[in-house]
């Protein structure tokens, strides 16, 4: 079975740091056919800037997903739409730089389709995250062997919702953004949906 190591939430130099110092371990512990990892705070604490994405793909990523600080950074908005696989939340304005879903393959060919969504209490968004997530799925599901859904939220109940709303889809949800991860027992749903947290 494939395996993905989804890493969240990266935050500025020493979050940088401890990300090329553990993840060559992970690798050959646990041997993932793709790596993920959320960076919008990786540049001093709060959004992210092409030093700090640069930074993060030399390490053999193959995604960043990004959250509600990914236009903290003025220098950040060219890059999203330099065609790197660094993805902002789908369900944010459409006519904002980047966007919101991104495949990506292995060497071996297998491919990975990630979609960023972010939720709807407390932080900045221009529509309903599972109607998009319906919309991206429709979109990309036959060109993908597996798809990684990160669900950038401040309420626990809103990862858990799209984790039940996803239930026996592909997709696997990986909530980010709290400090609270979402209660195993509550996120309880069938293959081949697995939510995780970080």
């Amino acid at each position: 079975m494939p395996k993905i190591l989804f890493i969240g939430d990266v935050v500025a130099e020493p979050g940088r740091r401890t990300l090329a110092t553990v993840l060559p371990q992970l690798r050959d512990e646990h041997e993932p056919d793709f790596v993920v990892v959320n960076g919008e705070n990786a540049a001093g604490g709060m959004g992210i800037n092409p030093k700090t994405a640069d930074e993060i793909f030399e390490l053999g990523v193959d995604a960043i997903t990004l959250g509600n600080h990914t236009y903290r950074h003025r220098e950040i908005y060219s890059y999203l739409d330099g065609g790197k696989p660094i993805i902002r939340c789908a369900n944010q304005h459409e006519s904002n730089p980047g966007r919101g879903h991104v495949i990506v393959e292995n060497g071996v060919g297998l491919r990975l389709g990630v979609i960023n969504l972010i939720g709807q209490f407390g932080l900045d968004h221009e529509g309903n995250p599972w109607d998009c997530a319906d919309r991206i799925l429709r979109q990309i599901e036959k060109d993908c062997d597996l798809i990684l859904v990160d669900m950038h939220a401040e309420l626990t109940s809103e990862k858990v919702t799209t984790g039940w709303y996803l239930d026996g889809r592909r997709p696997s949800s990986a909530p980010t953004r709290t400090c609270r991860p979402p209660t195993p027992a509550y996120c309880q749903v069938e293959p081949p949906t697995s939510p995780t947290s970080e």
